[in-house]
């Protein structure tokens, strides 16, 4: 059983972890549009692009280490218009799958974003990713479209699905 886990924005010094954990993601393939791993390096710009609320990583650890994180872009970023909407990301590393914490993780990324003034959470996700698909559903997200065969992974081609939930409350 795992000790209470709680996420918290993610700093610097967590970059190294978080760049692992997406290169295991990578390497298990069909989970990730990206095909060749990252160096932390690499990642920088990335962590930079996520300094400013709501479009913040949040890194969910136990006492021992970083289990996994998930983070909000902006989508349509420059259109006012579409300043209540963001695409919701999510990564566990493979030890802490399996756990209920990809339900944890996404009922605190709707409350993040209930109070960060977010109406809207979309996921994008390659229809090969049958564990996301089935937790977005479990979490109230609903398939909104689909686009056949759009990925290219190398060794075949995949669709990818674009899931919707309107979140419950306002910032006050």
């Amino acid at each position: 059983m795992l000790t209470t886990i709680t996420p918290r924005p993610a700093q610097a010094r967590d970059l190294p972890r978080l760049t692992e954990i997406y290169n295991q993601i990578i390497a298990e393939g069909g989970f990730t549009a990206d095909l060749e791993p990252y160096t932390v390096n690499e990642r920088h710009p990335w962590l930079e692009e996520h300094q400013q609320s709501p479009f913040l990583i949040y890194v969910l650890e136990d006492s021992l280490c970083i289990l996994g994180y998930f983070y909000f872009s902006a989508w349509r970023s420059g259109r006012p218009a579409m300043s209540e909407v963001a695409e919701v990301s999510y990564y566990l590393a493979a030890e802490a799958r399996g756990k209920g914490l990809g339900r944890l993780m996404l009922a605190e990324a709707q409350q993040i974003a209930i109070k960060s003034g977010l109406k809207y959470l979309l996921a994008i996700l390659l229809e090969s990713n049958l564990g996301s698909r089935m937790l977005l559903e479990h979490g109230g997200f609903e398939r909104v479209g689909h686009l056949p065969e759009i990925a290219n992974l190398g060794t075949k081609r995949c669709g990818q699905l674009i899931m919707y939930k309107k979140l419950e409350g306002e910032k006050r």
